[in-house]
């Protein structure tokens, strides 16, 4: 997975606009969207809140800890988006909040109407394979924000606050954006989890082909043939589901692979590097370092002293 993404904090409420300590918020009205701002400046429990229309939440400051679906409450994060939909009641506790630290959240909800022209579209001009259709799932409503979906975020959160003429027709087409984002984070997530792909989901079994040989040398040729498409549209597909391309994704893979290794200190960085399916200790350096920020032996220093 994609290590976590903060989200720049918006600036907080100066005193004259502080109402409510507790739960203060902010609101900016677009014709087919709504961006609410909430900080809380005190400890909480068991706050209720509820919205018309379905709901991102995202995390900017501090901790909360949510209650949704009548499930345990779970801790929620900077870095983090929960998806909320309409007229569900949430609960919040705000263990950690205080005037030195408040905590600080968004709530972007959005009309039903423009929920539905987006699934449209993409139904009718970018299909998913095997006769499935774009949806936004309701199971997968907690996940951790990407690059490409935090690059989202931060672009609404910026429009919405802006003084920008054009705004609500920038803010319509970059909801378009978020909602595809956040379905293919939630394409990924439901890839994550621990079960069987058939190959009646030509991509889901691709996924999960990739990740039972990861050790082995795979091409693109070869994961085409498997499912009988042409590169071209091989790509469009996995793309369009994911977000990301086969080949970012083996890469991506291969490193949640070769991380598993490092992190036991009985494994050296050259078999985490082989085993993992990279052919150079050079390549895989550099490509650790690129995606996680550090090299190999940096990690694995860090997890064996936790």
């Amino acid at each position: 997975m994609d290590k976590r993404e903060l989200l720049a904090p918006i600036p907080l409420s100066s005193g004259k606009d502080l109402c409510n300590i507790v739960e203060n918020r902010r609101v900016y009205t677009l014709n087919h969207c709504e961006l609410n701002v909430f900080e809380t400046y005190r400890v909480s429990e068991q706050v209720s809140l509820s919205f018309n229309d379905l709901v991102v939440t995202n995390m900017l400051r501090g901790k909360k800890v949510m209650h949704l679906f009548n499930k345990p409450g779970f801790d929620y994060l900077p870095g983090e988006t929960v998806l909320v939909p309409p007229h569900l009641r949430m609960l919040i506790d705000f263990p950690t909040a205080s005037e030195v630290y408040p905590t600080q959240c968004t709530a972007l909800a959005i009309s039903r109407d423009q929920i539905l022209n987006t699934l449209d579209y993409l139904n009718e001009h970018h299909p998913l394979e095997d006769d499935r259709t774009w949806a936004l799932n309701f199971d997968q409503y907690h996940f951790v924000n990407n690059i490409a979906l935090a690059a989202s975020i931060s672009k609404l959160l910026s429009i919405s606050t802006s003084k920008e003429v054009y705004k609500d027709v920038l803010a319509d087409l970059s909801v378009k954006e978020l909602l595809i984002r956040i379905m293919q984070t939630q394409h990924l997530q439901v890839l994550d989890q621990p079960v069987q792909h058939s190959s009646a989901n030509k991509i889901s079994y691709i996924v999960n082909y990739i990740r039972e040989h990861l050790s082995e040398r795979i091409t693109i040729s070869d994961l085409c043939g498997k499912i009988g498409m042409s590169r071209p549209a091989f790509f469009r597909s996995f793309r369009n589901e994911l977000g990301i391309s086969p080949t970012e994704f083996i890469i991506k893979e291969r490193i949640r692979l070769a991380k598993e290794y490092l992190a036991s200190s009985k494994s050296s960085i050259k078999e985490a590097c082989f085993v993992s399916g990279f052919n150079s200790l050079h390549y895989f350096n550099r490509t650790f370092k690129k995606y996680e920020g550090i090299t190999p032996g940096s990690f694995q220093s860090i997890n064996q002293v936790l």
